[in-house]
């Protein structure tokens, strides 16, 4: 019983990462037309990165079969499942939740710093953040800690759900 309640936080947590996700996604365009200068200073798409990366590790016979329209649809799909994990580790490490909007700003907080403190840079997909203006470090912030609102609180109500 314990294994398939696990399996259940799971999929729970993961849709409420997708739900966040999108919410991320919204309020991130609507700063791109409001806030402009607080873009952060990308250097290339991570979804481009991942899906680059991915390919390299399969034969060249494999990857020549690749469509293009699957490469497009993959890029799109890349950063949803990104969000997902955030979403199904949060319902794994807390099974119970006590501060609902505390928490998930911590959350949103881990998936920027995971982000822009750690693979980002680190695969030169972006300066270090030393080198950023700070709306550039403020904007991406406040971003990501909304998305970690709108997943905990998704995750909240999708228990409630499953529990009725």
């Amino acid at each position: 019983m314990e294994s398939r309640d696990l399996w259940i936080r799971i999929g729970l947590g993961a849709t409420a990462g997708l739900a966040g996700t999108c919410a991320l996604q919204l309020i991130r365009k609507a700063n791109e037309k409001w806030i402009p200068e607080g873009s952060p200073p990308m250097q290339g798409d991570p979804a481009g990165f991942m899906l680059r990366r991915t390919k390299e590790s399969f034969p060249e016979r494999v990857r020549e079969k690749i469509p293009r329209s699957a490469e497009q649809a993959l890029m799109k799909l890349l950063p949803l499942g990104y969000g997902m994990s955030f979403g199904a580790l949060y319902a794994t490490a807390r099974p119970t939740i006590r501060r609902e909007a505390g928490e998930g700003v911590l959350l949103g907080l881990i998936c920027w710093a995971v982000g822009f403190l750690g693979w980002l840079p680190k695969t030169g997909l972006m300066p270090p953040i030393w080198e950023h203006k700070p709306k550039q470090i403020v904007r991406p912030i406040v971003e990501h800690a909304l998305y970690g609102v709108a997943t905990v609180e998704g995750y909240c109500w999708l228990k409630r759900l499953a529990r009725a």
